[in-house]
């Protein structure tokens, strides 16, 4: 019996030992000797979820990773051995690694990435909403257990991990919230709480579950208007649309495709919404006309924000209703202005001493230099 002790305990270099059911000292043994393995597991494949995520152009908040604690690691041992007979080979989670996404639709699809990528073991995996049932709210996440499956174990920086086991843990950043209150509260949320609290604990459980859901869904009813959106503008439809930030840029982008337009930053593309619809144009179908009137202008500009185009045919169409009504009660008013723009301007307002007249707003002409 002995030998066979030794034999199991002994580590063995790149590959992780099997070790029957032994003492606690020999499962520190174990955890010493092949914990580097599943650290270096869990970095790896949370590494190919985020190349592959970002690959699919599904937004996540976060993929942490970690690999589990001797502490953590020998207590579940001590548990689950009152029960059965349990030893480290049978943990599936000793490499854990979480995607948080940011809707629940995002959801399905990482699970259908993780079923591309890795050997997914259906039988240790759980959907955690699933098995809530319909008349229940609470902690909602899926679980996949895998291992690297055929095609990494013949890869060298793969080979060593072969055969291991790890979980991801799939939930969105609001369910990965209401868990991380859960744990950081431990026994004050957990277990059985008075009648008066747990209702209040269910009431704000599906208050959640709800604020997810509908996320969820006015992100696909925003996809979808973008959708009808680019569609009317490509048929030249009528375009009552009110203004936007989606529907300016769809625009822009749609009537100066040539142009290397750059997208602003929110902040930005709001003060300049706001300061179009004070000079008076308050929906697409306005603004369409406006552009292609200056089109020939303004396709002399590249590699220009959409808030730059905008402002320079506010500017072409009417200089002085624009400084008054527009950049006189803007929350950011512009301070500069490019000489590319000023040369432009200069083209409709030949009798106008364009740099003077800036002056006069303190706003100062840049070199595009």
């Amino acid at each position: 019996m002995a030998d066979k002790k030794d034999e199991a305990l002994k580590i063995v270099e790149d590959k992780v030992e099997v070790l029957p059911s032994f003492s606690r000292a020999e499962h520190e043994a174990w955890f010493d000797g092949n914990i580097h393995h599943y650290k270096s597991l869990c970095a790896m494949v949370a590494a190919t979820l985020k190349s592959t995520l970002d690959g699919h152009g599904i937004s996540y908040v976060d993929i942490p990773y970690r690999e589990k604690g001797k502490k953590s690691f020998l207590k579940k041992i001590d548990d689950k051995k009152k029960n059965k007979d349990y030893s480290p080979n049978d943990m599936t989670d000793l490499a854990g690694i979480r995607v948080i996404t940011l809707i629940e639709s995002d959801v399905k699809k990482v699970g259908e990435l993780i079923h591309s990528l890795f050997n997914v073991h259906p039988e240790d995996s759980i959907n955690k909403s699933a098995s809530l049932g319909e008349d229940k709210v609470g902690y909602r996440s899926v679980h996949f257990v895998c291992d690297i499956g055929e095609t990494r174990e013949g890869l060298l920086e793969w080979k060593a991990l072969k055969g291991l086991c790890f979980e991801i843990q799939v939930r969105t950043a609001l369910e990965h919230a209401w868990a991380e209150i859960e744990h950081d509260r431990g026994y004050k949320l957990g277990g059985k709480l008075p009648s008066h609290l747990s209702r209040r604990f269910s009431l704000l459980s599906g208050l959640l579950e709800s604020a997810d859901l509908e996320f969820n869904r006015l992100t696909v009813e925003i996809e979808e208007y973008a959708k009808t959106l680019k569609q009317e503008i490509q048929d030249n439809s009528q375009l009552d649309f009110e203004l936007s930030s989606i529907a300016i840029q769809t625009l822009i982008q749609h009537i100066f495709p040539k142009n290397q337009i750059i997208n602003s930053e929110d902040d930005m593309l709001d003060t300049t919404l706001n300061e179009t619809i004070n000079f008076g144009i308050t929906n697409l179908n306005q603004l369409n006309s406006l552009l292609i009137k200056f089109k020939p202008f303004l396709s002399e500009l590249s590699e220009i924000k959409d808030t730059g185009i905008i402002c320079t045919a506010l500017m072409l169409e009417n200089l002085d209703e624009y400084m008054s009504k527009s950049w006189s009660k803007s929350d950011q008013p512009f301070t500069y202005i490019p000489d590319r723009v000023i040369q432009i301007l200069k083209a409709k307002y030949e009798n106008i001493d364009l740099e003077n007249y800036f002056s006069n707003y303190n706003i100062k002409i840049i070199s595009d230099n």
